[in-house]
């Protein structure tokens, strides 16, 4: 991770879109649903006030059924083209208060907030158990004309703690939401649907309080202050993070349900030869939600890169969206490349959600719902991001019939244990070897492929003769982006080096190194 988190909504360019809409992305026979309704608006002229009550409003009418959609670029324009080509009628909306007309009969009222604390956020949690819309004081007045009674004055709630205590019965179990009050209307939608409790920047027992009694062995949206901190206090709590804070229309998504087609599978591989070397390539970040729906498709950077297909990678994806944005998941799916050169999906950081292991009190649970997700998203290998633990705490992953092996990275930095291997039920946990990584020593395509040489080239007898690559998703701005770095790192590699996806080199692993039950740590 350790992410520029506004990066991930830069604008698309055309590029990527044509990348992403080919003729497989047309909609399957069945996908059509003629007469289904959609109330579509674009508020991106729309104050902050308006914004919040769009996206309050959005998530409120959105509990039972799909009925609004608010505009946006990237996957977000991908989907509602799609959903047009379905027979969707698209209903523009001009106003945010013309959307409150329209919807009128839904909202029993307005649960009022204010600036410079964190009273948004108290709103937002209240609209979904009282079926309210959040209103900032200063359309107060707007919105009583429009006939909407005040249910609830949180203004002066800047407490996380006292809105909790106070209505903590009226919460959803399972779910909770941590949210920057500065972010009005991202993931709001969602958070009023599912009626969670969200806060912000609270102390780390808090934290980990809030997680425990809300969501333990379930996930948390959103994202924190400091990303370590963050993730250690809800691991403590038994939960899992989802990076979701700049994520939009997901109270639609969760409901415009499709059935999703298996990813591209890379043929097992069983054979070696003696003197190559064995290389997989890994983009890193693909646990995060709001990425995957807004410019990873479309990113010349990432996946509308002009590289993609030219050559056999792997990428981290969040198994989530399955749950709550099946239609993102099947338009990557989709569009990834098959046959001489694939792109394969691997599990991102740390399974189910993003969790060190060393902290979760029950790593047992978490790697069966893990799997469970694995099974549903058809993927097979899982990563785990871990920070002050070891390389054993994987097993409980490895344990689980679905799971062909792990890849393992610390926090800091993701190849600290340098290519370390060990084995658990005649299944590996590999841990990065080399680390693709802008600015950092030893981690430029020059370093990394002189490294790579250096390398055995026994494959059949040394283990030592495979590398496993972490790309970081959010860097090599300078030469075109992370994609264009594995290009010159393969370019700079002799002919003899064999190019593989994440499954295909720990199949290999297991093929020629189980039975030596060697173990590096």
């Amino acid at each position: 991770m350790i992410r520029s988190m506004l990066r991930y909504l830069i604008l698309p360019i055309l590029y990527g879109l044509c990348v992403m809409v080919d003729a497989g992305d047309k909609p399957a026979q069945n996908d059509k649903a003629p007469n289904q309704k959609l109330s579509v608006i674009d508020i991106r002229r729309a104050s902050d006030a308006e914004r919040t009550l769009a996206a309050t409003l959005q998530g409120l009418v959105n509990k039972t059924e799909a009925r609004v959609w608010i505009k946006g670029g990237g996957m977000q324009k991908i989907l509602l083209n799609e959903l047009e080509t379905e027979g969707y009628e698209l209903e523009q909306i001009a106003t945010v208060w013309e959307l409150v007309a329209s919807f009128r009969a839904k909202i029993k009222g307005c649960i009022v907030y204010d600036s410079g604390n964190r009273s948004i956020n108290a709103a937002t949690a209240l609209c979904g158990p009282f079926e309210g819309v959040a209103i900032h004081k200063s359309i107060l007045k707007r919105a009583k004309k429009e006939g909407l009674k005040v249910l609830h004055d949180v203004s002066d709630h800047d407490d996380p703690v006292e809105t909790y205590e106070t209505f903590k019965d009226r919460f959803a179990k399972g779910i909770l939401a941590e949210q920057a009050p500065k972010k009005v209307w991202h993931l709001r939608d969602f958070i009023v649907q599912r009626n969670a409790f969200v806060f912000w920047d609270v102390s780390a027992n808090v934290r980990t309080r809030f997680a425990r009694e809300c969501a333990a062995e379930e996930l948390i949206y959103g994202w924190g202050k400091d990303e370590r901190n963050w993730v250690r206090d809800i691991s403590k709590g038994g939960a899992a993070g989802i990076p979701a804070d700049w994520s939009t229309n997901l109270s639609a998504l969760s409901h415009l349900k499709v059935e999703v087609p298996a990813p591209p599978e890379a043929k097992p591989l069983t054979k070696v030869k003696e003197g190559e070397r064995i290389v997989a390539f890994v983009m890193s970040d693909g646990d995060n939600l709001q990425w995957l729906g807004n410019s990873f498709a479309t990113s010349t950077k990432h996946w509308g890169s002009r590289h993609r297909g030219t050559f056999t990678m792997s990428w981290e994806m969040a198994p989530v969206l399955s749950e709550v944005a099946p239609r993102i998941q099947r338009q990557i799916y989709r569009s990834a490349s098959s046959g001489q050169y694939v792109d394969e999906l691997i599990v991102g950081p740390s399974g189910v959600g993003y969790a060190f292991h060393n902290y979760l009190p029950n790593r047992k649970a978490f790697a069966k719902k893990t799997a469970q997700a694995m099974k549903v998203s058809n993927l097979s290998v899982v990563t785990l991001l871990n920070s002050g633990g070891n390389m054993t705490q994987a097993r409980e992953l490895l344990e689980q019939p679905s799971v062909l092996g792990a890849v393992y990275k610390d926090y800091a930095p993701y190849h600290k244990r340098r290519g370390a291997l060990d084995w658990h039920n005649g299944k590996p946990c590999l841990s990065y070897r080399y680390l693709l990584w802008e600015g950092m020593k030893g981690a430029s395509p020059k370093e990394v492929a002189a490294a790579i040489k250096k390398l055995p080239a026994s494959p059949a007898t040394d283990p030592n003769s495979f590398a496993l690559v972490n790309v970081h998703a959010w860097s090599w701005d300078s030469i075109g982006g992370p994609m264009d770095a594995i290009k010159k790192t393969i370019d700079l590699l002799p002919s003899g080096t064999r190019f593989v996806t994440a499954s295909q080199l720990l199949g290999l692993l297991r093929k020629h190194h189980s039975e030596s039950g060697r173990k590096r740590k």
